[in-house]
């Protein structure tokens, strides 16, 4: 529906992008930010294609992902934002790929309520809280990344998630690397 190139997209009362029922966007070099909700927000089967865009500033995360949308983020800076920057949730999927995401003031990224995104070989890094929050029967594929210099754990795994975490660095945090609370059933291969 549509291939949106350089656009400019901010200060908006809503998400700068609203993207549901199966619509699949192409955005390229846009510039989203300080909006006073989410910059995009995918949802109701939503998908998208987002490449080399400039997520920041916006009040809450860079990027939400719910209701089984599944978009691709690739090569784009997710930074500064007033929460988090990508937060999927409410069975979300996606895909996000080769992204720096930085600077936001809680995690890096958010996973919870049976969500199951891939996110691999991204540069996650300066968090004031951590790199990845899996939570709430959180699942997801978490492999090649590079996490480090976040306030919190690299990775954090709790109440009844379950995902695989395979091949990452993850280094230089003020606290652990992988903060797993209780028993859950992750697997980390090499990390």
């Amino acid at each position: 529906l549509g291939i949106y190139e350089e656009c400019e997209i901010a200060r908006n009362t809503l998400a700068g992008v609203w993207v549901k029922n199966r619509a699949n966007p192409f955005f390229r070099r846009c510039h989203i930010h300080h909006g006073r909700d989410v910059g995009v927000f995918t949802f109701e089967h939503g998908m998208g294609y987002f490449e080399k865009c400039n997520i920041h500033g916006n009040r809450i995360s860079g990027i939400e992902v719910k209701n089984q949308a599944n978009p691709t983020v690739v090569r784009c800076e997710i930074h500064h934002g007033q929460t988090g920057g990508i937060y999927v949730h409410e069975k979300g999927r996606g895909q996000f790929m080769e992204n720096r995401i930085y600077g936001n003031a809680f995690a890096g990224i958010w996973i919870t309520s049976q969500s199951d995104p891939t996110v691999r070989k991204n540069e996650i890094f300066n968090g004031q809280q951590g790199g990845v929050y899996i939570f709430g029967e959180g699942r997801g594929l978490i492999e090649q990344n590079n996490i480090y210099h976040n306030n919190l754990a690299g990775i954090q795994i709790r109440t009844g998630s379950d995902p695989i975490v395979r091949l990452n660095k993850i280094h230089s945090g003020l606290h652990g690397g992988i903060y797993v609370v209780r028993r859950y059933l992750c697997l980390y291969f090499h990390c």
